[in-house]
């Protein structure tokens, strides 16, 4: 409880320094990031801490309705993780050729809502190029997702590393 309390008064320092910036016109952009980064790194600690309490109390409905809550509610930024970690891999050309090669499969099976199939297609593609499966893509293929987002996190993610855009767009 003491890592919850320390991290509860953090956020709540981080709000109240805001508020003070606010009340003397003084608001600066760099510690409102700062305020949003520690927000979003408590609530993704506070998600994977509910899915290990939904996986210990399997037959209590409850912790199971609250999970699929919050990761509903992280859905839409998971989208935007996922197209930017899709990005970031096309920088290595060994990936980047071997989703071009896959690509059309992969969307197909994606497609389909087979998601061990996409699963192990892409795993295949991470193992053979001896890197680490980004948890961004982990998080994509986990049941408590519907069908039509597991859709729509992988072609985001695919768009990014297939896609002709660049980065910065």
């Amino acid at each position: 409880m003491t890592t919850q309390v320390s991290t509860e008064s953090s956020l709540n320092e981080l709000l109240q320094e805001l508020q003070n910036q606010l009340k003397s016109g003084q608001a600066n952009l760099d510690d409102f990031k700062r305020a949003y980064s520690a927000l979003q790194k408590a609530k993704q600690e506070f998600q994977e801490l509910l899915q290990w309490a939904v996986e210990q109390k399997k037959n209590e409905k409850e912790f199971d309705s609250l999970y699929r809550q919050v990761a509903g509610l992280s859905a839409s930024e998971l989208v935007e993780r996922l197209k930017k970690t899709g990005f970031a891999l096309k920088r290595d050309s060994y990936l980047k050729d071997a989703f071009d090669r896959q690509g059309y499969r992969i969307l197909e099976l994606v497609r389909a809502g087979r998601r061990d199939d996409a699963f192990h297609a892409i795993l295949r593609i991470f193992v053979s190029a001896k890197k680490e499966f980004p948890s961004q893509l982990v998080e994509a293929f986990k049941p408590v997702y519907s069908d039509d987002l597991f859709k729509v996190f992988l072609f985001s993610f695919l768009s990014g590393i297939l896609g002709q855009e660049r980065e910065n767009e």
